[in-house]
């Protein structure tokens, strides 16, 4: 076999292999719609209306959440299968925020929305994905699905 066709086989079976795995995504429940700017104080006002720090049960609905170094915070307990629009506000630089599949890059000043259902149990994985500084590792918010 001579390399040409060798290449040629090997790029055949990536291509079957990506049309399967494609093929075998059920899609997410997670999806990034749209973004806004907004004036610190209004964002703040809704923030501070939801509860902005410790953990904050909320129905479903809209929810705010803010990114700084190294946090996001507050921390949020959504209810099984609500569905909900997550607003995330980037406070000092720009992070990008990594949620179930989806990703979304948070520049100051303006408001990310996330579409999401929660699912019927356990943690939705929110981190970090835009380098921010010497504790960007550990930059992981915590939203728990709680009956």
């Amino acid at each position: 076999m001579n390399s040409r066709m060798a290449a040629t086989l090997v790029l055949l079976a990536s291509l079957i292999l990506l049309a399967g795995w494609l093929a075998g995504r059920t899609g997410s429940d997670i999806l990034p719609s749209t973004a806004y700017r907004v004036e610190g104080s209004d964002f703040g006002a809704r923030l501070a209306a939801q509860g902005a720090s410790g953990v904050v049960r909320v129905p479903p609905g809209d929810v705010y959440m803010t990114a700084r170094r190294w946090e996001f915070s507050p921390a949020l307990e959504l209810a099984p299968g609500g569905a909900y629009r997550l607003h995330l506000l980037s406070e000092d630089v720009v992070h990008s925020a990594a949620i179930g599949d989806a990703e979304v890059l948070l520049e100051p000043g303006t408001v990310r929305v996330v579409s999401l259902t929660a699912p019927p149990s356990g943690r939705v994985r929110i981190q970090c994905a835009e380098y921010c500084g010497l504790g960007h590792t550990k930059m992981i918010g915590s939203i728990e699905v709680v009956p």
